[in-house]
């Protein structure tokens, strides 16, 4: 399939195919698949290597891997890792693949943690997934308490390894369905942070989704199996109950789905303080407050 010979010429024969079968950016995808057998991490040093031979053990690998991506498995799955907020976190089939819109996500949270009026906050975590949102809080916030919960328990063991990973002493993972009965016993006005990057996909909008999104991250991660908004509605029910006084809610959204959200809060006692765009301009954060003589 592939031309062997230096590993310039390797890249360029895998971008090409990737090219052709529609890969956006192929040139990229066919470095970050060099990179990964090269054992390196950035393109500068890989450019050390353009003028040298691929080895055959090298080559045939890389064809494995040129092969597996143009099924449209994403990049992060077959190489194992990915890297979020700085942290390199082990990637699997279990969980969503973070993304980098999600930063937005962590750094609206470090914001509202420094407003805070106490250092030791904690943290709620719904949907923790591989818990990248979690451990990027917890390597800020050394004094913060953090627990990143979800139902899935094949997303609970990946987060595990990546506390592991990253040596992360503040934070726990709890198997738990938020919509199961009692669970705001759980967490009685004790939650400082509520923050989530839940399933928003509709299933209609789901049928839409490229291959690397559709066939390879888990159906649950993505999708409410409704509207996109079903999450959010239970988010609204929890949070009096489980927040602080001083509490905030930062919540990921969906394409066009601010004022939908921004109404599901208003609708439980809950302002919305601030929306975020992320850097293509798309509403992609809400933060808010239950209002006073909410809290119950």
């Amino acid at each position: 399939m592939l031309s062997s010979g230096i590993w310039s010429t390797v890249i360029d024969d895998a971008a090409e195919h990737f090219y052709e079968a529609g890969i956006s950016e192929p040139k990229v995808n066919a470095e970050y698949l060099a990179l990964y057998i090269l054992g390196v991490w950035n393109r500068t040093e890989l450019q050390k290597f353009y003028d040298e031979p691929a080895s055959e053990v090298q080559f045939r690998l890389y064809e494995q891997l040129v092969g597996r991506r143009l099924k449209r498995e994403p990049l992060q799955h077959i190489v194992g890792e990915t890297e979020f907020f700085g942290l390199r976190l082990f990637t699997s089939p279990a969980a969503l693949i973070p993304r980098s819109e999600t930063e937005i996500l962590v750094e609206e949270g470090l914001k509202e943690a420094a407003s805070l009026s106490k250092k030791n906050v904690r943290i709620l975590d719904i949907g923790t997934g591989s818990g990248a949102i979690a451990l990027a809080l917890a390597s800020r916030l050394p004094d913060a308490s953090i627990t990143g919960i979800d139902i899935s328990h094949e997303a609970i063991m990946l987060a595990e390894q990546n506390k592991e990973r990253v040596n992360s002493k503040n934070i726990s993972f709890e198997e738990i369905d938020i919509f199961s009965n009692g669970i705001e016993n759980a967490f009685p006005h004790s939650i400082d942070l509520l923050i989530s990057n839940p399933p928003y996909i509709s299933t209609e909008e789901f049928e839409t989704l490229e291959p690397e999104v559709k066939l390879f991250d888990p159906r649950i991660a993505l999708t409410d199996e409704s509207d996109g908004l079903i999450f959010y509605k239970r988010i609204a029910e929890l949070a009096p109950s489980i927040l602080t006084e001083e509490g905030r809610i930062i919540v990921e959204i969906g394409y066009g789905a601010a004022q939908k959200v921004e109404q599901i809060f208003l609708d439980a006692g809950i302002a919305v303080l601030r929306i975020i765009k992320d850097l293509q301009g798309i509403e992609r954060v809400v933060t808010a407050k239950v209002l006073n003589g909410q809290h119950y």
